[in-house]
């Protein structure tokens, strides 16, 4: 009797814990610093996640949501929109708060824009030339007209059951324009909307190695055999200079200064450099201070810049910011703003497993950052995330009603909240 009430007691402990749902805050209008002081009571009070606001520089400044999403690769480290912090703090404020989360078991989820984007149009920028407020875009990356010597959107608020008008119009900023392989309302010479045009593709940022990744760094292979790459410029340099004959280089610049003999932009074995430390690209976990990781190789490793069309860029923006800050997954703020296929593989029996897409992209840097090597699949603990151990980062698209349809959304990698609530809904829950 002993044995069968232990068991009992265990099995049901054990469904308790399997059914348990996840107690999700949303902590919008506070800093990152007022956030990480109450992660203790937080975590006492049950909170399993929070869900913050988007934590990129915003058109806004200091006086932005983050809705407005300016720079992607700005987290309160430069000087734009006026201010150097964001309106929650700089990035060492953020870094600090995820650390501090995970310290008590807490998972962060951010809010993520990627249907539009905030900034100034220069009407003096031509299409094929980045635009010098809005950081790695180019004209033919939105849906734009040019309205004599004026950049502007052909149309604004979208007829919400049209689908065309839903995907191409937005209400709210400069609307990106995802789809390919060509954009379907661009017109660079008049007003017309509903142009073709080629989607642009070159160099996004250049200089900005750190924001790239390393492509000749290897560090295994995904699902599908392909080769999966690291960020780097993360060894620790001396920033001192270097000697070019009788004149010091770079000291104090902030970056890691050297002499490119090859011009090939990247440090090689045996060019005169700042000092540095070859620990490789990792080297806070032990098992990746090997030469695939960087370690001991003879130069200062760097992420190697390639030419992107907006989509790569978007992908790699939101690489980044896991590796910098380690999220455990995204709200994707609306999403049917945005073609479905943009997000990932909708189909086949390796839908589950391919890094296609801004969801695909996601979960590969997530197995990477984290290092899990759940590669077979990256949707399993998504859509399963209250009986197994979560392996993959957790999506959820924002996507209030068709058009177009959720179906797309879902087979593409990611969990649907709406506002599509009924009293049927309310019983059954």
């Amino acid at each position: 009797m002993k044995s069968t009430f232990i068991r009992l007691f265990v099995t049901s402990v054990l469904l308790a814990q399997a059914a348990k749902a996840e107690v999700i805050l949303q902590y919008f209008g506070t800093t990152w610093n007022e956030i990480e002081r109450r992660i203790p009571e937080l975590a006492e009070r049950g909170y399993d996640s929070l869900w913050l606001p988007p934590p990129f520089k915003a058109g806004g400044g200091t006086f932005s949501v983050g809705f407005d999403t300016l720079d992607r690769f700005d987290l309160g480290d430069r000087d734009q929109s006026g201010t150097v912090r964001t309106k929650y703090g700089t990035k060492a404020d953020l870094v600090s708060l995820m650390r501090v989360a995970h310290r008590f078991g807490l998972r962060v989820y951010f809010d993520n824009v990627m249907a539009h984007n905030a900034g100034p149009l220069d009407s003096a920028t031509q299409p094929g030339q980045l635009f010098p407020e809005v950081p790695g875009f180019v004209p033919e990356d939105f849906h734009l007209v040019r309205d004599g010597t004026t950049w502007r959107k052909p149309a604004d608020y979208p007829d919400y059951t049209n689908e065309w008008e839903v995907l191409n119009r937005n209400p709210f900023a400069w609307d990106i324009a995802q789809e390919v392989p060509n954009n379907v309302s661009f017109n660079p010479t008049g007003i017309t909307e509903g142009a073709t045009f080629p989607k642009w593709t070159g160099l996004r940022h250049p200089g900005r190695s750190e924001w790239y990744l390393d492509t000749d760094l290897t560090i295994g292979t995904n699902a599908a055999g392909g080769a999966l790459h690291p960020f780097a410029n993360k060894e620790p340099f001396q920033d001192i200079g270097y000697l070019a004959g009788a004149i010091t280089v770079g000291v104090g610049n902030g970056k890691f200064d050297f002499k490119d003999t090859n011009a090939n932009g990247q440090h090689d074995v045996g060019e005169v450099s700042e000092p540095f430390t070859d620990t490789g690209v990792d080297p806070t976990v032990p098992g990746r201070q090997s030469a695939s990781w960087g370690h001991g190789d003879g130069k200062y490793n760097m992420g190697n810049p390639v030419a992107e069309d907006v989509n790569q860029m978007l992908f790699r923006a939101v690489r980044w910011f896991i590796q910098e800050t380690k999220p455990d997954g995204f709200r994707l703020d609306a999403v049917k703003h945005v073609p479905s296929y943009f997000f990932g593989k909708q189909s086949g029996a390796d839908k589950d497993s391919v890094n296609w897409g801004y969801n695909g992209q996601i979960q590969e840097q997530f197995n990477i950052t984290r290092g899990f090597g759940d590669w077979a699949s990256h949707r399993d603990t998504l859509f399963n995330s209250e009986y197994q151990s979560r392996n993959d980062a957790m999506l959820f698209g924002e996507h209030l009603g068709s058009p177009p349809a959720e179906g797309g959304y879902l087979d593409a990698g990611m969990r649907i909240a709406n506002d599509l609530m009924t009293l049927g809904d309310l019983i059954g829950m």
